[in-house]
């Protein structure tokens, strides 16, 4: 082979390597944006269930409140079961 053909081989070479490179690091950074992209939105995700699920306990610590309030439960006594409200003749002081 003539020193020409070994010349323009060496130059194809070099070209080939560096648009070789240089397409690796467009591939790299492309893939990592996408990546980055994606990650994002199941972090979005999951803080929006996570406040979904937050909302839920509270209106449920809300409900449990309720349900456990001492004046519910006297009118649930005095009207559905038909006892009547304690006095102080009915307190009996029991000593061992």
């Amino acid at each position: 082979m003539s020193s020409v053909n070994i010349v323009i081989i060496k130059k194809i070479l070099k070209l080939t390597f560096f648009f070789g490179v240089l397409f690796s690091l467009l591939f790299c950074v492309t893939w990592q944006s996408i990546h980055d992209y994606l990650l994002n939105l199941k972090i979005d995700e999951l803080s929006r269930k996570k406040h979904e699920l937050e909302k839920t306990l509270y209106l449920k610590n809300v409900e449990l409140s309720s349900l456990k309030s001492r004046e519910r439960i006297r009118k649930i006594a005095i009207e559905q079961l038909g006892m009547s409200p304690i006095t102080y003749s009915d307190v009996r002081l029991i000593i061992y």
